[in-house]
C-alpha cells in the first residue's frame, strides 16, 4: 500500500490558519460545523476529534450524534434556527457537486452578519482541507 507524506511546514501552516478562522462565531457552532463537515467527508479521525471536543464542552450526546445526519433530518429541538441555517450552509459548501445554493446562504444571512457568514465559509474551508489531508494520508 502506498503512503502520502504531507510536509510538516504545510501542516504547521494549516494549524496556524485553523487557529484564526471562525472567530466571529460561537465556539460551539464552529465545532458543530467542523463535525458536520467531517461526517460528510467521511473523515473518521476528525469525527472522533470534534465529537470529543463537543462532549468536553458539555454538548449533549444526542446533538453530537445528530450531526451525523443532514440538518434537515435533525429533530428541531436539538438546534436553534440559526444553528440549523449555519449547518445547512456548511453542508452545501462541503458537498461541492451540488454547488452553492443561494437559498442556504440567504437563510443563514437571516441570523448571521456578513462577517459571521464569512466565518462559516472559513471554518468549512479549513475543516475540509484537514479532512482531505487526513483522508489522503491514511
Amino acid at each position: 500500500m502506498s503512503e502520502a507524506k504531507v510536509r510538516a511546514d504545510f501542516l504547521r501552516s494549516l494549524e496556524e490558519l485553523d487557529g484564526t478562522v471562525g472567530g466571529d462565531l460561537p465556539e460551539k457552532l464552529r465545532d458543530m460545523v467542523r463535525l458536520r463537515c467531517s461526517h460528510i467527508n467521511g473523515c473518521s479521525y476528525s469525527v472522533r476529534l470534534h465529537s470529543d471536543g463537543l462532549a468536553a464542552g458539555g454538548v449533549r450526546v444526542d446533538l453530537i450524534s445528530a450531526l451525523a445526519r443532514p440538518v434537515k433530518l435533525m429533530r428541531a429541538d436539538l438546534v436553534t434556527e440559526a444553528e440549523a441555517a449555519a449547518l445547512r450552509f456548511a453542508e452545501i459548501l462541503t458537498d461541492y457537486p451540488r454547488g452553492i445554493e443561494l437559498e442556504a446562504r440567504d437563510e443563514a444571512a437571516k441570523y448571521f452578519t456578513p462577517r459571521q457568514l464569512g466565518s462559516i465559509v472559513e471554518v468549512v474551508a479549513v475543516v475540509n482541507a484537514w479532512n482531505r489531508v487526513t483522508r489522503g494520508s491514511e
